[in-house]
């Protein structure tokens, strides 16, 4: 195992040299790089790129190392990219415990930046010459939009179904995690029944992964979480802490609670997510997701990184942050 780890390391560092390299332009691109690179410098854990590698390894087909860095590179890029704008919707300024482009240099210069890093994704994804994987990555974006402008309509909804949120957190979360595990796959041509496989790992991983984020919205602290806690219901966002809440709550309860949280009002919504014992629920719907994804892995052959995937999934869901 811990030479398959050195593997994924390597691989992953090389991923950290791309994304660098690629920011790097001419004078005319200096700004932008600069701004740009503050994000990636930003980092996170790398979720993506480290499923993207382990999933490519998994396939136990020879794929040349330097297609699975680009690919992983070009995936972290792509969500950078959707990071800056959604920062820019949310009119958020703090991101991973650093200001937002949005917040020191406004809201042009922040959907231009993400612009950008999207095109340096694209150029990314030019060099593996593959149409297939590339009409995978359009859908992958049109879902990233979809799930943008839907929530945008569901703003405010408190009687929101499960099945509208979790087309919602399919379409923010889910595809690009489909993406990332399934790219290799299709751009080395596997059978359907392992790219199917992967989607499904892909798609519930995601689910269970933003539930837990929806979690911490209400459970963590800003300091902690690198973000402003109770945004989500600041910004009009619906998300399974509150649907599950509302759910459960009967009568005057019900009534108050939909108020407060018309009203916006933090301490009210938070008590009642306590009353309604809905984190603990929460935290088993995402196990549930997670599950789900560990078992569509089976399809794939035994591995350290068909493990590293099992390990990852189960990461996703332990986290605080």
């Amino acid at each position: 195992m811990d030479n398959h780890k050195q593997v994924l390391d390597l691989r992953l560092k090389e991923v950290e040299e791309y994304l660098f390299k690629t920011l790097s332009g001419n004078k005319v691109e200096e700004h932008v790089n600069s701004l740009c690179m503050h994000v990636v410098r930003a980092g996170g854990k790398r979720l993506r790129p480290r499923l993207a590698i382990a999933a490519a390894y998994a396939l136990n087909t020879q794929i040349d190392p330097k297609f699975i860095v680009t690919f992983a590179a070009a995936i972290e890029l792509l969500h950078t990219a959707t990071l800056i704008h959604d920062d820019v919707i949310d009119h958020a300024e703090v991101r991973r415990g650093q200001s937002t482009i949005n917040a020191t240099d406004g809201n042009h210069v922040a959907v231009l930046a993400g612009d950008y890093i999207f095109t340096r994704s694209f150029i990314a994804l030019q060099q593996l010459n593959s149409m297939t994987l590339f009409a995978s990555v359009n859908a992958t974006v049109t879902a990233l939009v979809a799930g943008e402008l839907e929530q945008l309509e569901k703003e405010g909804d408190i009687n929101i179904s499960l099945d509208d949120y979790e087309y919602t957190i399919y379409c923010k979360t889910g595809a690009l995690f489909e993406l990332a595990v399934n790219g290799m796959a299709i751009y080395t041509k596997q059978p359907q029944n392992i790219i199917d496989a992967l989607n499904t790992y892909g798609k519930k991983l995601g689910i269970g992964f933003q539930v837990v984020d929806d979690m911490l919205d209400y459970s963590s602290s800003s300091e902690h979480l690198g973000k402003t806690v109770g945004e989500d219901l600041n910004d009009g966002r619906i998300t399974l802490p509150l649907i599950i809440t509302y759910k459960e709550l009967k009568g005057e309860d019900k009534n108050a609670f939909k108020a407060a949280v018309e009203q916006k009002e933090l301490e009210i919504v938070l008590s009642f997510i306590d009353k309604a014992k809905a984190l603990e629920k929460c935290q088993k719907y995402a196990q549930n997701a997670i599950l789900e994804a560990k078992e569509a892995l089976k399809e794939l052959p035994d591995s350290p990184y068909k493990e590293m995937l099992t390990n990852l999934a189960d990461k996703a869901i332990m986290r605080s942050r």
